[in-house]
Formats: structure tokens, C-alpha cells, sequence
């Protein structure tokens, strides 16, 4: 199963529940609650695997209406997740690559012109 959020309009959101097998809606409400989600869940036994959109009201929801299930990450989410962190963590470090790379050396003898 797949929880996922999704904007109605404005600042109002809603959640989407979808089957991971099917890949076809399994219900969705206003608002981003994990009680609801808890509540939803409990009420279907049998659910192995939940795959939150990476929100902790999400992952919460689960924890609480289906706790044997396994969380994993879908890869849009997973990606995202990287990324950002990538975009983070790398303007930190920008000073640090060319202390890490070797010197280059350049022959400017050669233009580069005229060869094949």
C-alpha cells in the first residue's frame, strides 16, 4: 500500500491510499492525519507492506494501524530525499574538490589545432 499526499486546493491537502500491487486507488480523504491513516488500517488486517510518501505523519499513521508491516520508500521519494540532501551537503563542500583533485598539467606547445 502507498500513502501519498495531494493538494485540493489552497492549503488544503488530501490523502491518497493505492494498492503497490495493482497500482489503483484504494480510498482518499481531506487532510493529512496519521490518526485517520492508523484508523483506516486497522480496520484492514493483512497489510505487509507500506510505502509512505517519507512525511512522518505518514510513517506515523502506519506504525500505529499497521505495526508488523514493513515501510520502504518508493523511488521518487527516495530520489527526492537524495537529492536533497546532495543539494545540502554540496555547496559546503564546494572548496574542498580542487584540494582533492590532482593538479592538471597542460603542454602549451600544443594548440590542439591541426590535429585528428
Amino acid at each position: 500500500m502507498g500513502a501519498d499526499d495531494f493538494a485540493l486546493y489552497g492549503d488544503t491537502s488530501g490523502t491518497l491510499l493505492v494498492d503497490a500491487t495493482t497500482r489503483l486507488p484504494l480510498t482518499l480523504w481531506a487532510g493529512r492525519d496519521a490518526e485517520q491513516l492508523s484508523h483506516w488500517l486497522r480496520g484492514r488486517p493483512g497489510v505487509e507492506v507500506a510505502c509512505p510518501d517519507g512525511s512522518l505523519t505518514y510513517q506515523q499513521g502506519i506504525t500505529a494501524g499497521a505495526p508488523d508491516a514493513l515501510q520502504v520508500s518508493d523511488r521518487f521519494h527516495l530520489w527526492q530525499g537524495l537529492t536533497r540532501r546532495v543539494q545540502d551537503i554540496a555547496p559546503a563542500h564546494h572548496g574542498c574538490l580542487p584540494a582533492a583533485l590532482p593538479p592538471v598539467h597542460r603542454d602549451r606547445s600544443r594548440t590542439g589545432r591541426g590535429r585528428r
